[in-house]
C-alpha cells in the first residue's frame, strides 16, 4: 500500500479495504496523539488533511463528488464553535449563565455532530464502489 497518496492526494479511487486501513491507521494516530495534552489538539488538526483525502477517494469510488465531506464537517465545525464561545462566556462571572446555557447546547450539538460523522463514515466506508471507471478514474482494487 502506497500511504502518501492515500493521505495527501484528493485524486482517484479507493476501495473499502484501502480506506478501512488507512482510517484505522489515522484513528490510531489520533488516539496516540490524544494522549499528549499539548501535541495531542495540533495532531488533530494537522489530520483534517489526511481525513479528507481519504474520505474525498472513497466518495469518488462510487462516483460521489468529493464535496460531501462537508456533510461531516460542518456540524463538528458547528460544535466546535459553539464550544469556543462557551468556553469565552464561563471566564467571566458577568456572563456565567449564559455559558451554562451554551454548555447544554454544546453538548448537544456535540452529539448531532458526532451522529452524522459516525453515520458518514460508515457510509462511506460500507457503501461498494463502481466496479467500472467513472468520472473520478479507473476502477478501484476492489476485493469481494
Amino acid at each position: 500500500m502506497n500511504w502518501f497518496p492515500l493521505f495527501l492526494s484528493l485524486d482517484g479511487r479507493i476501495g473499502r479495504k484501502d480506506f478501512w486501513v488507512g482510517a484505522v491507521a489515522l484513528i490510531g494516530v489520533g488516539i496516540l496523539a490524544n494522549l499528549l495534552p499539548i501535541v495531542g489538539p495540533l495532531v488533530s488538526l494537522v489530520l483534517i488533511a489526511p481525513w479528507t483525502c481519504l474520505l474525498v477517494k472513497r466518495l469518488h469510488d462510487f462516483g460521489r463528488s468529493g464535496w460531501l465531506v462537508l456533510i461531516a464537517l460542518v456540524p463538528a465545525a458547528g460544535s466546535a464553535v459553539l464550544g469556543v464561545f462557551t468556553a469565552l462566556a464561563a471566564s467571566n462571572v458577568a456572563t456565567m449563565g449564559a455559558a451554562f446555557a451554551g454548555a447544554g447546547l454544546t453538548l448537544v450539538a456535540s452529539s448531532v455532530a458526532l451522529i452524522v460523522s459516525l453515520g458518514f463514515l460508515i457510509w462511506v466506508g460500507a457503501k461498494p464502489g463502481d466496479l467500472q471507471p467513472n468520472a473520478y478514474g479507473p476502477a478501484a482494487n476492489h476485493v469481494g
